[in-house]
């Protein structure tokens, strides 16, 4: 009976020592934080595809560790699928950055009715905890208003503020409103 109860005393402390860490959830934001202006009308339908690497499009955060590798950071995740958080941000974005835009994602209806179509493929994305975060995007924005097809595509890199995970978002989110900058000034 003791042998039992020792056992049994055992194995409760083996299984709490090997107890997960809990799960951390993340969004990305728009920028810059606040209310967003009032829209002007008639506000210009903008349909906005956003692509991403599939070695990020994860519910886990992804890190670089090195230039060819990689950390998954099983407890560190987001909140929603990458591409839809990515996609809803840098709608925001452009939103707060021109007024007069009304952005919807690929989900909300067909791009033939929008008249402006704005592609934006996500080629690499690095994250170094604790030094920065890059994402390399090209885009390419159709205007059936003008009859323009503007192709571009940059690097925008921020400092991580902090050396911890909360950071990472935030420093997505900061990309992503260089990116808006960009493609807000290209939609003349």
């Amino acid at each position: 009976m003791k042998s039992l109860l020792a056992a049994g005393c055992f194995l409760c402390l083996l299984c709490a020592c090997v107890s997960s860490p809990p799960d951390r959830f993340y969004i990305l934001s728009a920028q810059p934080p606040g209310p967003s202006t009032p829209r002007t009308t008639p506000a210009t339908q903008v349909w906005l595809r956003v692509a991403l690497p599939s070695l990020v499009d994860r519910s886990e955060m992804i890190l670089n560790t090195s230039a060819n590798g990689v950390i998954v950071l099983e407890h560190e995740r987001w909140a929603a699928p990458l591409a839809d958080l990515m996609t809803q941000t840098l709608a925001r974005d452009l939103e707060r950055r021109r007024s007069d835009l009304l952005v919807a994602g690929p989900s909300v209806g067909r791009a033939g009715e929008s008249v402006i179509k704005v592609t934006v493929d996500l080629v690499q994305m690095s994250v170094r905890k604790g030094e920065r975060a890059s994402v390399e995007a090209h885009w390419r924005i159709v205007d059936s208003r003008r009859g323009g097809d503007v192709l571009g595509g940059e690097l925008f890199s921020v400092p991580l503020a902090q050396d911890d995970y909360a950071a990472v978002p935030q420093a997505l989110s900061d990309c992503l409103a260089l990116l808006a900058d960009r493609l807000a000034g290209q939609m003349q």
